[in-house]
């Protein structure tokens, strides 16, 4: 299945008419957009198109009837009050068939009428038109349909130790046990009813009692698992009011408030380090330091001293060098003009380059002028560098700590904001207190269900072997007994079986997106609660408290790629806001392996901060269709442009 074409005409915050149509061959399509500007409604459309009042967005929303829930979607600029989503796609895999899903309605009166008109291959279609529930059940059923389309914010929730109650059913679904369970629910109806005509006897008592405590435990058992999803979903409620207190005892300061003392105590080290570094600042002008500021002059002043030690060098070897000319000119007389022009010409010419005297520096204070200049003034230049820029870094530590404890924290407010704080965490912990009871109360009801179960099973059938069939209820009950029992086993072989396959998938999967590949080596799957649990090399259970919050989103995403892989059904997959809890190892695992393989069409709304340039990059080679929705403040309304956000 792959989707051509999406039209959206005043739906959500779509204004008028929208489409998006989808034409490369690349697996990947990337639809761009900031929070609130209709990504999430993309995907939701995309699941009334198909679905309707079957849409797990419309079961999970709060709208207590159908009509409410399309109402919400007409946008309110609509002058006509009307809404319609349409959906164009293909059967590739199989017949190549096209089809178009149309649905309209109005808030015109008080009862919202959808009209659903279908196509295909171009033709309007009364069949599809009145049938299409049916239809698309057998194409893609809706207990899948979370596979395939899902919303990545709510990864985390089903990140469970025991596998997510939900996913169950989807996994039931998805092996073909929600179908037997179907038929021996039937049996079980036919049995119930059968037995409750049986009244021969002793043993057609015995036998109604049997069925009737059978039946109190089912009925047990299910308001046993109610109570059970409603905890569920109480806890998961508190955890995010005590997660936004925490958020609000947070921005009040609260975290500063309870770091203060310590604030107070870094506060203290500061100044006095920064008392310590003045000192050495102070101590290094009473030193060497000044003279930095008159480098220059000292340089010029030694250049000076240089050439007059050259100076008085150069007179020292000219007298030495007229006396050695004196002893010369005994032995060579007839040279000796020569020499001695040459000698008063070398003299005369070191005269007139000779410097005026003016320092009068000896030689042991020229060589002490040398080593202030190259050694003690770049010493003292360096060090006083870096204490000044320690001085700079240890401010600006003391004026953050400054900051913190100049806010302006109400204590009363944070004090009430702890105290709620406290009695919500105390609510939670009674609450998983309560579901621990109820799950124990559970697996008691379980066991005596199937205890109860079981010798109705044997009493029926010593019943029926004891007794001529007088009547149809006689082996209507026998013939239900028998089918019963084979549902039965037959559904325990097929979990065994298929659940084994799955959970080898989900290890292949979850080792391709996973860094830490030697946590976990293997994932295994209870057959029949459908339980998963993870194993190390050893073989010994890994608990999720071991795994980050990214790896426990990954593993979710492993089933359901492992999911989508078993169901053997070729369909696009859809994910809204990918990457948003995920660091950014998790988040490259995701881009370069299992975009590009989650299906032949891979749609991701995603906003600029998930999906940036550097993972934009990562998979630009597989990314096809590009789209940015565009929100204007002005009418209220979404827009749709092609490419993927103008900066990529």
């Amino acid at each position: 299945m792959i989707i051509k074409r999406l039209t959206l005409n005043d739906f959500g915050v779509y204004a008028g008419q929208n489409s998006f149509e989808f034409t490369s061959d690349k697996p990947i399509v990337l639809v761009g957009g900031m929070n609130g500007r209709g990504k999430t409604t993309f995907l939701e459309a995309i699941l009334l198109a198909l679905y309707g009042s079957n849409s797990i967005a419309y079961k999970e929303s709060n709208y207590s009837t159908y009509g409410k829930y399309l109402r919400s979607y007409i946008n309110k600029s609509s002058w006509s009050q009307q809404a319609s989503v349409e959906l164009e796609f293909v059967m590739r895999e199989s017949t190549g068939r096209e089809y178009v899903i149309n649905r309209k309605w109005d808030s015109l009166s008080r009862r919202t009428a959808e009209t659903i008109t279908v196509k295909e291959n171009g033709q309007y279609s009364e069949f599809l038109t009145k049938n299409w529930a049916m239809f698309i059940e057998n194409i893609l059923p809706s207990a899948l349909s979370s596979f395939y389309f899902f919303d990545g914010e709510k990864i985390a929730e089903l990140a469970v130790d025991d596998t997510n109650v939900q996913m169950k059913e989807s996994i039931r679904s998805m092996l073909g046990i929600s179908v037997l369970d179907v038929l021996k629910n039937d049996l079980g109806r036919v049995l119930r009813k059968s037995s409750k005509k049986t009244t021969h006897g002793r043993a057609g008592m015995d036998l109604e009692e049997l069925r009737r405590k059978k039946e109190e435990l089912e009925i047990a058992l299910q308001k046993t698992d109610k109570d059970i999803e409603k905890i569920t979903q109480d806890v998961a409620k508190k955890q995010n009011e005590i997660e936004e207190l925490h958020h609000q005892y947070e921005l009040k300061g609260g975290d500063v408030f309870e770091q203060r003392k310590a604030l107070m105590q870094k506060r203290s080290d500061l100044l006095a380090e920064i008392d310590q570094n003045q000192a050495l600042l102070i101590d290094a002008s009473a030193d060497a330091l000044p003279l930095v500021l008159v480098k220059d002059l000292i340089l010029d002043i030694k250049l000076q001293a240089e050439d007059e030690h050259n100076d008085l060098i150069m007179q020292q070897a000219m007298g030495q060098i007229e006396i050695l000319l004196q002893e010369y000119s005994v032995q060579h007389t007839e040279s000796y003009p020569h020499n001695k022009a040459f000698v008063n010409f070398v003299k005369e010419m070191s005269e007139a380059a000779a410097t005026e005297p003016l320092y009068g520096v000896s030689d042991h204070a020229l060589f002490q002028l040398n080593s202030l200049i190259e050694e003690i003034l770049t010493q003292v230049t360096s060090s006083t560098k870096q204490l000044l820029e320690r001085k700079g870094a240890l401010q600006k530590n003391l004026d953050e700590v400054e900051s913190y404890l100049s806010l302006d924290i109400n204590e009363k407010v944070l004090s009430e904001l702890f105290t709620d704080i406290r009695e919500q965490e105390l609510e939670l912990v009674q609450l998983n207190v309560e579901l621990t009871s109820k799950q124990q109360e559970r697996t008691t009801i379980n066991g005596a269900l199937m205890a109860a179960s079981s010798e109705f099973s044997k009493a029926v059938e010593a019943y029926l072997a004891n007794e001529e069939l007088l009547d149809d209820s006689d082996r209507m009950m026998r013939y239900s007994n028998i089918a019963l029992h084979i549902a039965e086993e037959f559904t325990v072989e097929l979990q065994k079986r298929k659940t084994g396959v799955l959970a080898d998938t989900i290890t292949a999967c979850y080792k391709k997106l996973a860094n830490k590949k030697n946590l976990i080596q293997k994932i295994v799957m209870d057959p029949r609660s459908l339980d998963i649990a993870y194993l190390d090399d050893l073989g010994k259970n890994v608990s999720k408290d071991s795994l980050s919050a990214g790896e426990k989103q990954l593993m979710v995403i492993a089933i359901l790629w492992a999911l989508a892989i078993c169901s053997k059904k070729k369909l696009p997959v859809i994910i809204d806001t990918p990457l948003s809890r995920l660091d950014s190892m998790h988040r490259t695992s995701l881009v370069t392996t299992y975009f590009p393989q989650a299906s032949e069409q891979t749609i991701i709304l995603s906003t600029d901060s998930e999906i940036d340039h550097t993972y934009y990059n990562m998979m630009k080679e597989s990314v096809g269709d590009e789209f940015t929705l565009s929100y204007s403040e002005e009418t209220k309304s979404t827009t749709i442009l092609k490419g993927y956000f103008q900066d990529k």
